[in-house]
């Protein structure tokens, strides 16, 4: 079946040569110039959207506000040609209604930009998975056994001698109707249920076990757990971890990744288990940074011990703006000068990984290193060190 778009434009010539590429790509297209039509067509089963942000009688925004009610998750193509802050910040807005933004098209518009734009959107609206209904959703995270979900593991790069350092744990759940349920879905449902200590237990079982079983992962510097912002706040929570995971691993080669923004709403439960969790000698991460309220009194007061530049700056728009890479350097300097660990998360192209270690940076991870792998594939790919050199030599690093 071929995938349906909706162009949302106020001007139908340009309606017409958006369809127009769109059709020459195999898109099945319809078009709304007028607010009638717009809320009309709206939210009526594409596959894909494109909006431009600046109508007559209504505003890109208001549009998806409108399509983030009627279809939550609804992946989208923003057309305009506003200032690149504008942009980027309806890009965000997008995003936090939880809409799956597929790329921008600037105006005015370039055929070869246009087209490359809508290939690029056909090929993700195709492999992206489809956003559950909420209702769905929470039927089946209740129904969730914590014994179905599989752990997998993305090595971490030191920058510096290319030697592998570390990786991070990831969850992953297939469900046996549903099929694979992205974590951006379930682990939300979960906090919101108050379920979520029970997945970071889950996977902290898991990773001892992995490590204890596989010695690549056991011969690790470190490894990395997620840590929901609300397990800080359970009693009793510091002590399960560490008696889950010094049972042959010492605390300190652990990493323990919170949330940045969990500090937006920090009780002093929350500060009282992350100094006890520091106090056993786990490594605490700052994760995400950059997408909370950053504060330099949570640097200098927080037993942090690492800061994690969140992927949004690195790889989820393409290659990091001018301003993007202004913010990365400035993160890189503030973590050294807080004597912090430096990792960079969702690094895909060779490009950026030479520019973040010109900048400093510690240590990265992504797609350019390697996906996320099962206990198994991690220890077969990473037990033999010729290996590693020989990714470090593709890298340019030896």
């Amino acid at each position: 079946m071929w995938p349906r778009l909706l162009v949302v434009d106020d001007e139908p010539a340009i309606c017409d040569l958006i369809s127009d590429v769109a059709r020459g790509l195999g898109f099945l297209c319809d078009q709304a110039s007028t607010a009638q039509e717009v809320d009309m067509m709206l939210g009526a089963g594409h596959d894909v959207t494109v909006i431009d942000l600046t109508l007559v009688g209504i505003d890109g925004v208001t549009v998806m506000r409108t399509l983030s009610s009627r279809s939550p998750g609804a992946q989208i193509l923003l057309a305009s040609g506003a200032s690149e802050r504008i942009v980027a910040s309806a890009r965000r807005v997008a995003e936090l209604y939880g809409l799956q933004v597929l790329g921008v098209c600037l105006k005015p518009l370039r055929l070869d930009q246009l087209r490359s734009v809508l290939a690029d959107g056909m090929r993700m609206a195709r492999i992206l998975p489809t956003t559950i209904p909420t209702n769905e959703l929470s039927e089946l995270v209740r129904d969730l056994q914590f014994t179905d979900l599989r752990v997998v593991y993305q090595p971490i790069m030191d920058l510096r001698d290319s030697s592998l350092v570390g990786a991070e744990a990831l969850v992953r759940w297939t469900h046996p109707l549903r099929g694979p349920v992205p974590p951006a879905e379930f682990v939300p449902e979960l906090e919101r249920l108050g379920l979520s200590r029970y997945l970071l237990l889950q996977v902290a079982r898991t990773a001892a076990g992995d490590r204890a079983e596989f010695s690549t992962l056991g011969n690790l510097t470190e490894l990395s757990l997620n840590v929901a912002a609300t397990d800080l706040l359970v009693t009793g929570v510091p002590d399960d971890l560490q008696q889950i995971l010094t049972c042959d691993s010492l605390a300190s080669a652990w990493v323990l990744e919170i949330t940045e923004t969990f500090a937006d709403g920090v009780t002093v439960n929350a500060l009282e288990a992350m100094t006890r969790l520091g106090l056993m000698e786990f490594n605490l991460a700052i994760d995400d940074y950059g997408t909370g309220s950053s504060s330099l009194e949570r640097l200098r007061s927080y037993p942090f011990t690492s800061l994690k530049i969140d992927r949004s700056f690195i790889s989820e728009h393409g290659l990091p703006k001018t301003s993007d890479w202004y913010i990365i350097e400035s993160a890189i300097k503030l973590g050294h000068d807080f004597g912090l660990t430096v990792v960079a998360e969702g690094v895909e192209d060779l490009a950026v990984f030479h520019r973040l270690r010109d900048l400093g940076c510690d240590r990265v991870q992504g797609y350019l290193i390697s996906k996320p792998l099962p206990a198994a594939e991690f220890q077969a790919k990473y037990s033999d060190p010729a290996m590693i050199k020989a990714a470090a030599r593709i890298l340019g690093m030896s």
